[in-house]
Formats: structure tokens, C-alpha cells, sequence
């Protein structure tokens, strides 16, 4: 039936070759299928530019954080094959740009994490996105639940065998691609990108893993800024201010030269986020191959 390839967040890929269409098959899991990739960003360009831009500005700051999202942004719009996921062993084309990540509504040990999701638009700047951003968490911090703590508090309330029985009939409807759009909406494990900025709390990055729940097929850690000597193909050593980050990746999404693109572009604009102060001239055609 035509309605079971429908999804509300994503548009079925089926123009792929056979060869890629059967990596969902080969590999059903994402716990099988990633890739770890570690990537040190040079930063004492970024962080001049963020001097600049801060400076005289009033109100939150623009960060490192801010930059990486908006170069993320930046990429899949330019990128789209970035943008995919696997659901009921097909890929999909996701319909929007979503991302999430974590906040703490304050900085003690005993505050609540709660997880932030937030949509951007293909042609949002650096500007655009540190608002969507500096909304949202003021949001967060205002409000004394989110819909995900709400959730998992009822969930866990029941006998383990009805949680478990919920779970199992979660992942069966989206299977079938019979979630509402509303749970998918909700649920920030359902998103394009999930971050995670240990460097705004003193930590190096790790290589994190992917989660079996939801469709997430991309995993990116800032770590703390640092001093590192450098050494060119010449064998010329420097020392330069960089960011250790790490990608966790579905490799069933796109193929490995893609992906060296994919990470190429996003480490260029983080280098250079001037690029990302106007929004791009023009934009590939996302859904070329449904």
C-alpha cells in the first residue's frame, strides 16, 4: 500500500541504485553501521570573528556552538544526501533541517537536562540560528517541564512489562510509518542532527555512539578549545588554536567519498563562518531522487 511509504518527516529515496538500497538490509542497525571520524578544526580565525562580531553587542553572545550549528545548517542545505535516514529498512529523504541537543535549565549538578529540538530553514544565516537557538533555551529555562520529561515520568510510573509493551508498539507503528506527526515532532531523537557541546563545560569530545530510537543518523560533540602543535605535509610545525570534534555517522545514508565531502564542507565553514553571515545563492534540488 502506497501509504506505508509515506512518512511525515521524510520522503521516500526511490531512485537510489539497488546497491544502496540494500544496505538497510545488510546492516539493520545503526549500532552496526556507524562510522567514527575525528576531525581538530582550526579556530583562531572563528574565534577573531566571534571576538568581532560580540563585540558592542548586546544581549547573549554568539558562540562556537552557534557557529557549528549554522555550518551544519549551511551543509545540508548543500549537501542534502546528508540529510537522509533509515526507517523500516528505507532511506528517506528528511523534509526539513531539525537539530537537537541538551541544555541544563541551570548549571548545578542536581538541575534537569532537558533536550532541545529546533527546525531551520535552508537559507538561515549565522544570525538566524543563534536567535532560533537563544528562543528556544530561554524557553527551556522558563518552563518547569518539557514534552520528553512528561513522557518518559509516565512511562516509567508503569509496570515494566506495559513500558516495555509501549516501546515495542512505538517502534512497530514507525516501521510501518503510522506515527503521527505530532510524536515524530516531539521526539528529538527523531532529528537530522543531534550535538553535543562538551566544550562549554571544560571536556574534551568523545566518540559518542547512535541511538536505535528514532531516525537520528548523525552525532556531532564540540570539545573544549585547546592549543595543539600541528605538523604540515611539509613536516613544518605549528602551534594553533583548535577544536577537537567528532562524527558519528550511519554509513547506509550516503557513501564514503560523500561523507568526505560532507565533513570537508562543514570544517570550512566553521573555519571561515563569515560565509555563513548571508544566506546561499542557490540550492540543489533535495528530493532529486524520490
Amino acid at each position: 500500500m502506497a501509504i506505508f511509504g509515506r512518512r511525515p518527516d521524510g520522503v521516500l529515496l526511490t531512485k537510489l541504485p539497488g546497491f544502496r538500497k540494500m544496505f538497510p538490509y545488510l546492516m539493520p542497525t545503526r549500532t552496526e553501521s556507524y562510522i567514527h571520524y575525528e576531525h581538530k578544526i582550526r579556530v583562531a580565525r572563528t574565534n577573531r570573528f566571534l571576538d568581532q562580531l560580540n563585540s558592542g553587542r548586546t544581549g547573549p553572545k554568539i558562540t562556537m556552538f552557534h557557529v557549528v550549528l549554522a555550518a551544519a545548517c549551511r551543509m545540508m542545505a548543500l549537501r542534502p544526501d546528508a540529510n537522509r535516514f533509515v526507517s523500516g529498512k528505507r532511506i528517506y529523504q528528511r523534509k526539513e533541517i531539525a537539530y537537537s541537543f541538551v541544555t541544563k535549565k541551570e548549571l548545578t549538578d542536581t538541575a534537569p537536562e532537558t533536550n532541545v529540538k529546533l527546525t531551520f530553514q535552508p537559507t538561515d544565516t549565522l544570525l538566524e540560528v543563534a536567535q532560533r537557538v537563544f528562543d528556544a533555551v530561554s524557553q527551556v529555562k522558563k518552563s518547569k517541564s518539557s514534552a520528553d520529561e512528561d513522557i518518559c515520568d509516565t512511562l516509567t510510573a508503569l509496570p515494566r512489562f506495559m513500558t516495555r509493551i509501549a516501546l515495542w508498539g512505538w517502534k512497530v507503528l514507525d516501521y510501518w510509518n503510522l506515527l503521527p506527526a505530532s510524536a515524530i515532532k516531539g521526539d528529538s531523537l527523531y532529528c537530522s542532527a543531534y550535538f553535543a557541546n562538551l566544550g562549554s563545560i571544560g571536556l574534551p569530545a568523545v566518540q559518542h555512539h547512535l541511538f536505535e530510537w528514532g531516525n537520528c543518523p548523525f552525532f556531532v560533540v564540540i570539545g573544549k578549545g585547546e592549543k595543539s602543535l600541528l605538523v604540515d605535509g611539509d613536516g613544518n610545525t605549528t602551534v594553533e588554536d583548535i577544536v577537537t570534534s567528532t562524527f558519528t555517522l550511519d554509513e547506509r545514508i550516503t557513501d564514503g567519498v560523500s561523507y568526505a565531502r560532507i565533513i570537508h564542507m562543514l570544517v570550512g565553514f566553521i573555519e571561515d563562518p563569515q560565509q555563513l553571515m548571508s544566506p546561499p545563492d542557490k540550492l540543489p534540488d533535495p528530493f532529486e531522487l524520490a
